[in-house]
């Protein structure tokens, strides 16, 4: 397994320059109270930062859906007990609100003392040759076919037969490759594409429910209060 071993903390981000240098990569650092201590220039303007001190001290509550957050933050926990996490595929939100492909690693961070004083993480964006790969073929069609109907009414069982499968196949496919229901992830994608819009339209909440496939405004701020941690009208506030 990689050692990461650091002095210090402090001034990161002169340690790591050379991780700005990747254009296909997030990286970044928490401490152990789950505190960044650093982020490349990729992984904070993925959150809308210009530069990494805007980041510090910030934790994942403060830049993910609650639900994602509780994850990142589990997966702090058993790093910094010293289990590294290794080429994790993961669907990412990226700018536009699409969702991207991502293999994600992450490994516990040691100081000269050999304890264990941070975690720290980097995601590699897939081009579309390693997409090719069987894991990430398995489930193309199924996810080209959410991202592009995704606002009609579709049912997993649609989907299946979209995807030439079963819908116990289909079902399987989705939680061994990204750990969630055909139909958790339908939401997800409707709830990024709303978030989007409220971050660059003016368009009504009940306007931007219907384009994006919730039923009407109550059904949206339901369950984007449930995966966000707020109302969706407080991105405007």
């Amino acid at each position: 397994m990689t050692r990461l071993v650091f002095d210090s903390l402090d001034n990161l981000g002169a340690q790591l320059t050379v991780l700005d240098l990747v254009g296909d990569t997030h990286a970044w650092m928490k401490n152990a109270e789950g505190r960044f201590v650093y982020g490349n220039q990729l992984f904070v303007a993925r959150f809308g930062m210009s530069s990494s001190r805007e980041l510090l001290g910030k934790t994942d509550f403060d830049l993910a859906p609650q639900t994602m957050a509780q994850r990142y933050t589990d997966d702090d926990r058993r790093v910094l007990a010293g289990n590294a996490v290794s080429d994790r595929l993961e669907m990412i939100g990226s700018q536009g609100a699409s969702l991207e492909w991502f293999l994600t690693s992450k490994w516990p961070v040691f100081n000269t003392a050999g304890n264990i004083v941070a975690s720290f993480g980097m995601s590699r964006h897939l081009n579309r040759s390693e997409r090719s790969a069987v894991p990430y073929r398995e489930l193309d069609v199924p996810i080209s076919y959410i991202q592009t109907h995704f606002a009609e009414n579709v049912s997993v069982r649609e989907l299946a037969c979209a995807s030439n499968l079963s819908v116990s196949a289909l079902e399987r496919r989705f939680r061994r490759h990204l750990g969630k229901t055909p139909h958790q992830y339908i939401v997800e994608v409707r709830l990024e594409n709303a978030r989007q819009l409220l971050l660059e339209t003016d368009r009504p909440v009940g306007t931007i429910a219907i384009e994006t496939g919730f039923a009407d405004h109550s059904h949206l701020t339901r369950s984007f209060r449930k995966h966000f941690g707020c109302a969706p009208s407080s991105l405007r506030d």
